[in-house]
């Protein structure tokens, strides 16, 4: 393995030390900080734990543009069912083969950790090739709201001419525009009542064995979303007889498509009609979306106190059905409009969180008229975040140019150059400074989001070498032409 990979792999597994959930960045921020101080570069934080860092220019080089290299600190923390993991706590265990990194039945968090590691990299070796003025950004919380770039102050993006972003997520790839999105919320009060005395039974179901991934990059694959798969045989159940719903868990995050769901229901159907039922549908749910993982677990529970109220079990079925989660329509090859129900929970009230994204963003104010009837409809309260706005792309992007002449030369065939359906900071730092010349690029991560998330090893030493040449190219490059 090269001397790159290993340096690189070296800063990753120092910040797979240290737990960093979105929301929750306080310790890698002050890490981050420290860490850069202690290499000579001036750094400072924001109030909301963003890191900033200031490197000089190459002598010579010093009316070179300023370019900004950019990535988040969060990470989705997800384990395998069954595995004792707490991510406020515990470190990422790293496993790493021939050819991939991957974690012990968690998530990885090579994003967008690679790229801060990567980042750290190209630092620590500025002094060896020629750039410009180079700031750092590194950002919290771009998992769960990008409320690092949201309230990030603008003057750090104001006198910037380029950005290169590191959270792109297939290293062949060169990406210079992204989805916006809405982050929605429902909620009702849940009226229990006593379960009816003729139902003697309760069960609790559980799904696995779905795919998963993320709600944006892997929307448009075909992956099944648990709620909705449970939703069906709730259904399917109701088709062969009477239950009452007791409780009702799925999702992780709400840009992760869930891959697992569980209920406790209490009926007057025997354990061994419902277990047939799953039996049946689980070769169903296997001939329709491929996912020959896939079961139905039934298990006989005890008979609860308390249940759903007919009122709010309708409520919470008709919600689980008006809302598509999936893409809604296509630009060509790539999804322009999609939604994701991300999470349910229920407990004194029912929760439901949906992520919609959109490639434009006057349809994110579609998505929440359409979000606020269905609410309306299905007797849920609602609230939606603040939209992030979509990123356009600049078909006269001098910096996309360069990076896609150099990606060429480097490895013999060009790269992918195209807007993505995922979510990135990129579209708050456009909207900010709209003069501001953007790509996004990265390693090659695999199933991020979910506890197969692997890096693969033999893009990194490739990316660290387009994002240096790309700098020393930027710096070459002055209003009097080449230096």
């Amino acid at each position: 393995m090269s001397q790159i990979l290993e340096e690189v792999l070296a800063e990753f597994s120092k910040l797979a030390a240290i737990p960093r959930p979105s929301k929750h960045e306080q310790a890698i921020s002050n890490f981050l900080c420290e860490y850069l101080t202690d290499l000579g570069v001036s750094a400072m934080q924001d109030l909301k734990w963003n890191v900033i860092a200031e490197i000089p220019a190459s002598a010579g080089y010093e009316g070179a543009p300023l370019t900004i290299l950019q990535s988040h600190m969060d990470m989705v923390c997800v384990a395998e069912a069954g595995y004792e993991y707490n991510a406020l706590r515990d470190p990422i265990k790293l496993v790493r083969t021939e050819k991939f990194l991957e974690a012990e039945s968690t998530s990885l968090g090579a994003d967008d950790g690679m790229g801060i590691a990567e980042i750290l990299y190209v630092l620590k070796h500025g002094g060896e090739f020629k750039h410009g003025p180079i700031r750092v950004i590194f950002t919290v919380d771009e998992e769960q709201g990008m409320s690092g770039a949201l309230n990030l102050n603008e003057k750090y993006l104001a006198d910037a001419a380029y950005m290169i972003n590191c959270d792109s997520e297939i290293f062949e790839e060169i990406v210079v525009g992204s989805a916006g999105n809405v982050h929605v919320d429902f909620s009702r009060e849940i009226n229990y009542v006593a379960p009816n005395e003729n139902f003697t039974t309760a069960v609790e179901i559980k799904i696995s064995g779905l795919s998963g991934g993320h709600s944006g990059l892997e929307i448009a694959k075909s992956r099944a979303n648990a709620v909705k798969v449970m939703g069906n045989f709730l259904r399917a159940i109701r088709d062969s007889g009477n239950f009452q719903l007791a409780s009702f868990s799925a999702g992780t995050a709400p840009n992760v498509i869930p891959s697992e769901a569980e209920v406790v229901i209490v009926t007057n159907l025997p354990e061994p009609d419902i277990s047939e039922t799953g039996e049946i549908f689980a070769e169903r749910v296997k001939k329709i979306y491929g996912a020959q993982n896939f079961k139905v677990e039934v298990a006989v529970a005890q008979v609860p106190d308390k249940v759903f109220s007919a009122e709010d079990f309708e409520s919470l079925s008709e919600l689980i059905t008006l809302i598509h989660s999936g893409v809604y329509s296509m630009n060509g090859e790539e999804p322009l409009t999609s939604a994701n129900i991300g999470i349910i929970r229920t407990g004194e009230s029912i929760e439901v969180s949906v992520l919609a994204r959109s490639n434009i963003s006057e349809l994110l104010a579609d998505f929440i008229n359409l979000f606020a009837q269905t609410a309306k409809v299905t007797g849920f309260g609602v609230k939606f975040g603040t939209p992030a706005p979509a990123w356009d792309f600049k078909p006269n992007s001098r910096l996309a140019e360069i990076a896609a002449e150099i990606f060429t030369e480097q490895n013999g065939f060009a790269p992918k150059v195209h807007t993505s359906h995922g979510g990135l900071e990129c579209s708050f730092f456009a909207a900010k400074n709209p003069s501001l010349d953007i790509i996004s690029t990265g390693t090659t991560n695999e199933n991020i989001h979910s506890p197969k998330e692997r890096l693969h090893l033999e893009t990194v030493e490739p990316h660290v070498k387009l994002i240096i040449e790309t700098l020393k190219k930027i710096a070459a490059v002055d209003t009097q032409g080449e230096k």
